[in-house]
């Protein structure tokens, strides 16, 4: 059972990687990895906040975000859309992909030093959908897209199946930040 103050919220999640990281960590030293990487995450983090989520954790060579997580404004899709966009445009040094998607989730209280905690299917499908991005492009799950259609100029949808996901769902790709 759920701790006393866990609670069930519709949220977003956005997951961001950065392109070709094990190629740059297998090519040189890890102090370079890391003059490389900090400052690209930095900024992403930054537009990020600036679109109103919250980053939940990060691994290395990119971060889950999940926006709508303590209120609801009614543009909790949105505005990890136009957060995911807005990393495809910045990410000139080290490109990214990225994926969205949205649904109810358990919040929990995490361990230290992460501030919370998400669970459900939705974070399993936002992952899935950043690791079939291709650099500069951000795959959208179907719940997500329903939301932002009329924001966004993707490409024609694709029914696709992802690792440890039961059954196909539609995707729909955006690329380059547009």
């Amino acid at each position: 059972m759920p701790e006393d103050n866990s609670f069930r919220r519709h949220v977003a999640v956005l997951f961001v990687d950065i392109s070709g990281f094990t190629r740059l960590v297998e090519s040189v030293p890890p102090e370079e990895v890391y003059q490389a990487v900090r400052p690209v995450l930095d900024e992403l983090s930054q537009v990020v906040q600036r679109h109103g989520g919250e980053i939940q954790q990060v691994l290395g060579d990119g971060f889950m975000a999940v926006f709508g997580l303590h209120a609801s404004g009614g543009d909790e899709v949105g505005s990890p859309v136009r957060a995911a966009l807005a990393t495809l445009r910045l990410s000139a040094r080290l490109p990214v992909h990225a994926g969205v998607e949205c649904g109810e989730v358990l919040v929990t209280p995490s361990w230290e030093p992460g501030r919370f905690a998400v669970w459900g299917r939705v974070v399993n499908i936002g992952k899935r959908l950043c690791d079939l991005a291709a650099a500069g492009e951000l795959q959208v799950g179907p719940m997500a897209f329903g939301r932002v259609a009329e924001q966004i100029n993707a490409a024609a949808p694709a029914r696709v199946t992802l690792k440890g996901i039961t059954d196909a769902i539609v995707v729909h790709r955006v690329v380059g930040g547009q």
